[in-house]
C-alpha cells in the first residue's frame, strides 16, 4: 500500500452505517492524542470507504475538513469483499460502489474487504484535519 495522503472529508464516500459506541470510542481518542492514528481505505476513483467508516465519522464531528487516506484501485481483483456473517450474502463490489454514490447504506459490518494490509500508523495531527496546518501528504 501507498502512504496516505490527505483529501477532503467531502469527497469521501460511506457504503456503510456506523455504531455510535465505536465513533464515541474514535472521537475521545483523537482528542486525547490531539491525532489520527490509521488512515481510512478508500477507492481512488470514487472516493468509496472500503475500510475505516468509524474513523470517518470520527473525523466529521471533530470538525476535520482533511482525512488521511490510503487510495486503492477498488476495482483490483486482489481486493475482495465478503460478509461478516456466514450465512449472509455479502454484497458485490458494484453494489458496493452504487450504495455508496447513492448515499445508502448498508447496516454496521456488512461488508469485509480483504486486500493486502500494510498500513503504517499515518499519526496525522488533528490541527492539519482541520485546516489549522498546511495540507500536505500525510
Amino acid at each position: 500500500m501507498t502512504r496516505p495522503t490527505l483529501v477532503a472529508l467531502s469527497w469521501l464516500k460511506a457504503h456503510e452505517e456506523h455504531v455510535e459506541s465505536r465513533v464515541a470510542e474514535l472521537v475521545e481518542r483523537f482528542r486525547r492524542t490531539g491525532c489520527v492514528d490509521y488512515a481510512v481505505v478508500a477507492d481512488a476513483q470514487t472516493g468509496t470507504v472500503i475500510d475505516g467508516h468509524h474513523r470517518l465519522e470520527a473525523l466529521r464531528r471533530l470538525g476535520a475538513r482533511l482525512v488521511p487516506a490510503v487510495l486503492v484501485d477498488y476495482r483490483d481483483a486482489s481486493i475482495t469483499v465478503r460478509s461478516w456473517r456466514e450465512d449472509e450474502r455479502a454484497p458485490t463490489k458494484d453494489e458496493v460502489l452504487a450504495h455508496a454514490l447513492a448515499g445508502k447504506l448498508y447496516p454496521p459490518k456488512t461488508t469485509r474487504h480483504d486486500f493486502v494490509r500494510l498500513l503504517e500508523p499515518a499519526d496525522v495531527p488533528l490541527a492539519t484535519l482541520r485546516g489549522g496546518a498546511q495540507a500536505a501528504e500525510a
